[in-house]
Order: structure tokens, then C-alpha cells, then sequence
């Protein structure tokens, strides 16, 4: 299929300049704006049921995240993939990717998801999950379970069209995805527009029905834009040659996000486990997340931006350039987002009131929102380098800095500060501000001194194309 066809970019047009930037960065920060509405809606939906549905909600979603692991990591290798053949002008080479990642995605999910719908009392055993809210988490989980590989295929097809610089059609998606959310959670969630309301069964359905939607709709994309062509299979010979790459940069990316949603379930316990108002600190913790995202999500666009130009400098063989890139857009995004905290200071009670009726959990809302609006520069800086480790597929560098910080620093420090010296969930918040600093400053010393770059694909490593 000729080039122009496809809409992916000759090598020679690849801008890196600051309006080539901003395209590539406005529609996935928008994006990833309707993907923090979607959860929110959810989140406010299932906190006007009860703060036990918004607890179990919130715990069994972190332990669905933790699932999620695998597609994180094949999408991380896709991305440093896809991104560096394309600046190299293997086009061929970058589609033959695109429909593995597509299949394995979909072969994945179906596979973790048998296992997960077994063991799912004995996972809810491990995250020491209060024994009040095990039916409805019980309930929550099959139904979420039932989702997960249309939710592997989602997330992957996103990644994708990112990867290729194609960020407009998924905007499009997720926007429909969101649409599609707001109605189905507040009609057969809460019973709104004249819908029987179903309660939190509602909203786990819909949840899995936009999965699908989202699913379906990139698949139908990609096929009409010539990236999923099933005339252009990939054989044997080309998976014995491609896999490698693609598993070097993915299996340390997956252990890194495997530590990280560990990492995430470790603090899920660690507050489950307070000695005092265990439910409502479980419950404002996963409030204070989605809020989070309010900032986090924007950095996240950052971080994908960066991936694919810092991926396309060093397919072109153009080192300098993507360490340059790299370091300037880790400072517009820390510039940008500090804003927004420094914005949203003032309402945290506000945001609070907003989340949960329940006046326990608006108090642990507005103490996590105290302690991550004062990181917000540390994480997204840690957010967008990392995205820099993943466009050059250095991500052990993310496995063994975020890896590290969290199990030597913040879990440690969580336990301490939560369970034996405040013994309240504030301890654990504090923990997670302390980390992050630690976090930023060893990133900023391995993106700025180390040589990243030499982890990138070599030119003929796969079939020329």
C-alpha cells in the first residue's frame, strides 16, 4: 500500500520542532483528559452509592491494574519499535509490528484473564481486604475480569496509533468512550434518564461495554488506515528476527510496572491495614487518585510524546537531538503542571465534597490531595524521563529507579510513618511525597549523564523493509 496511504510520515518529514510538539501533544493530553473524566464519572457514581462500593471499587480496580502489567509492557515495547523503524524509513517493518502487538494484546488478555477469574478470593486474601466489602469487591471483580482482554486490546490499539504519530484518531475514541461512560454509569448505575438502576453492577457492565466500543472502534481505524493489513502477516522467520527486540524492551518494562502496580497494591494494604478508619482511608485514597490524575494524565501525554520523538531521533541516528528533546519537554511539562497544582491548591475541600458524601472520606480526599498537588513537579518529571527510557528501549532504567524508590523508599517509609509512628493514612501519603522527590533527581541524573541511547534498535537488526 503506497505511503501516503497509511498516513505515517517519511523519515526525510519528521518535524521535531515546537509546533511539531504541540501536535503531537494537544490531542493526547485532551485524551488523556476524557480518559480521567471516564474514571472520575465512575469513581463519583460509585461513591453516591456508598463509600463500601467506592472502596471496593477502588481496590479491586488497582488489582485489575496490576493484570494490565503485561499490555503495559508489550505496548512500551511497541513503542520504541514502531517509533525508531519509522524514523529509520522501515515502514514495512513498523506495520508487521503494529499487527503482532494487536494480536498478542488480544492472545494475552484472554489468557490472564482465566486465571484471574479463579484466584480472585485468594488475590483479595493477599491485598488484606476488609472482610465488610469482599461480596460487592467479589461482584465488582468477575465482572471487570470479563472485560480484561477487551481492555488489552484497547490500551494497545491506543499506544499504536501514537506510536506511528497518528494521535487524532483515538482522540475520536476515547471521546466516544467517555460519552458512552457518562450516560451508561449515571442510566444504569444511578438510575438517571428514566434507566432501572442496577448500582454498582451498572456501572461495572458499562465499564466493560466501553471496553469494547473503545476496542472495536481502533481496530476498524487502524484497518481503514492501512496499519492492520492482513495481507501483510508476519512469518516465522520475521518473529524469530523481531520478537528479540521487542521482548528486550518489553520484559524490563513489564518487571518495572510489575513492581510499580505492586508497588500501588502494597500501599492498597498498607492503608486496608490502618489501625484506625481503615475503610474511609481506603476509600479517599482511591478518590484522591482519580483527582490526581487531573494532573498525572497531561504528564502522561508528555510521556508518550516524548517516547515517539525521542524513538524517531534515534532511528534517524540522531543521539544529541533526542537527549535535547527529552530534557525540554521534561521541563515544559513540569512548568505546566506546577501551574495547574499551584491552580488547584486552594479547592481541595472542594474537590473533596465533590468525590464522596461520606465526611471521613472528603478529611483522607483533601490530606492525599495536600501531599501529591506539593509533588507534582517530582512526578512529572519522573513521568516524561521515563518516557524518554521507553522511545530508546532503556526501559531498565525504569525498572531499577522506579522499582527501587518504591519498595526501598516509599513502602518501607509508608509502613513506618502510617502504621507506627502517625498511624494514620497521612503517613503513607507523606511516604509516597518523599519518594517521588528521590525519584526525579536519580531519572534527571540518568537521562542528563548516562549513555541511554546505545539501547536503541540497530538498522538492520530486523529484515530491511
Amino acid at each position: 500500500m503506497p505511503e501516503r496511504h497509511l498516513g505515517i510520515l517519511s523519515p526525510k518529514k519528521l518535524g521535531f520542532g515546537a509546533r511539531d510538539i504541540w501536535r503531537l501533544t494537544w490531542p493526547q493530553m485532551l485524551m488523556m483528559y476524557l480518559l480521567f473524566f471516564t474514571g472520575i464519572i465512575t469513581i463519583w457514581a460509585a461513591g453516591q452509592l456508598g463509600s463500601d462500593v467506592q472502596a471496593s471499587l477502588g481496590l479491586v480496580t488497582q488489582c485489575a491494574l496490576f493484570l494490565m502489567v503485561i499490555v503495559m509492557s508489550i505496548c512500551s515495547g511497541a513503542t520504541a519499535a514502531i517509533s525508531q523503524s519509522i524514523g529509520m524509513g522501515r515502514l514495512l517493518r513498523a506495520k508487521l509490528y503494529i499487527f503482532t502487538t494487536v494480536a498478542g494484546s488480544l492472545g494475552l488478555g484472554l489468557a490472564m484473564a482465566f486465571p484471574a477469574w479463579i484466584f480472585g478470593d485468594d488475590i483479595f486474601y493477599l491485598v488484606s481486604m476488609p472482610e465488610d466489602i469482599v461480596p460487592i469487591s467479589r461482584d465488582i471483580w468477575h465482572i471487570a475480569i470479563i472485560g480484561l482482554p477487551l481492555q488489552y486490546v484497547y490500551s494497545a490499539t491506543g499506544v499504536l496509533f501514537r506510536s506511528t504519530r497518528q494521535v487524532l484518531p483515538p482522540l475520536w475514541v476515547a471521546a466516544l468512550v467517555c460519552g458512552a461512560n457518562f450516560f451508561g454509569s449515571l442510566g444504569f448505575g444511578l438510575g438517571w434518564f428514566g434507566i432501572p438502576a442496577m448500582g454498582y453492577t451498572g456501572l461495572m457492565w458499562v465499564n466493560v461495554s466501553t471496553q469494547a466500543i473503545g476496542a472495536f472502534a481502533n481496530c476498524f481505524l487502524l484497518w481503514r488506515s492501512g496499519y492492520l493489513d492482513f495481507k501483510t502477516l508476519p512469518d516465522i522467520a520475521w518473529l524469530k528476527k523481531a520478537l528479540p527486540y521487542l521482548l528486550r524492551v518489553a520484559v524490563p518494562a513489564g518487571a518495572a510496572s510489575l513492581v510499580w502496580q505492586s508497588g500501588y497494591m502494597a500501599l492498597f494494604v498498607l492503608v486496608a491495614s490502618l489501625p484506625r478508619d481503615s475503610v474511609s482511608a481506603l476509600a479517599g485514597l482511591t478518590a484522591g487518585l482519580r483527582a490526581e490524575a487531573l494532573l498525572f494524565m497531561p504528564g502522561m501525554a508528555f510521556n508518550m510524546t516524548c517516547a515517539v520523538l525521542v524513538g524517531n531521533s534515534l532511528g534517524e541516528g540522531k543521539p544529541r537531538q533526542a537527549r535535547r528533546i527529552g530534557l525540554q519537554l521534561t521541563g515544559i511539562a513540569c512548568a505546566a503542571m506546577t501551574c495547574v497544582a499551584i491552580c488547584l491548591w486552594p479547592y481541595r475541600q472542594e474537590i473533596a465534597a465533590f468525590l464522596s458524601e461520606d465526611p471521613a472520606t472528603r478529611l483522607q480526599i483533601a490530606s492525599y490531595l495536600s501531599y501529591n498537588l506539593v509533588s507534582t513537579p517530582f512526578s512529572i518529571a519522573s513521568t516524561v524521563m521515563g518516557g524518554i527510557m521507553v522511545g530508546a528501549g532503556a526501559t531498565r532504567y525504569n525498572l531499577m529507579v522506579f522499582g527501587g524508590t518504591f519498595w526501598i523508599v516509599r513502602i518501607p517509609l509508608g509502613w513506618f510513618l502510617g502504621h507506627y509512628l502517625w498511624g494514620t493514612a497521612s503517613g503513607v501519603f507523606a511516604a509516597m511525597l518523599i519518594s517521588q522527590c528521590i525519584q526525579a533527581v536519580i531519572m534527571l541524573y540518568v537521562t542528563a549523564r548516562l549513555n541511554w541511547m546505545r539501547f536503541a534498535m540497530k538498522r538492520d537488526a530486523v529484515e530491511k523493509s
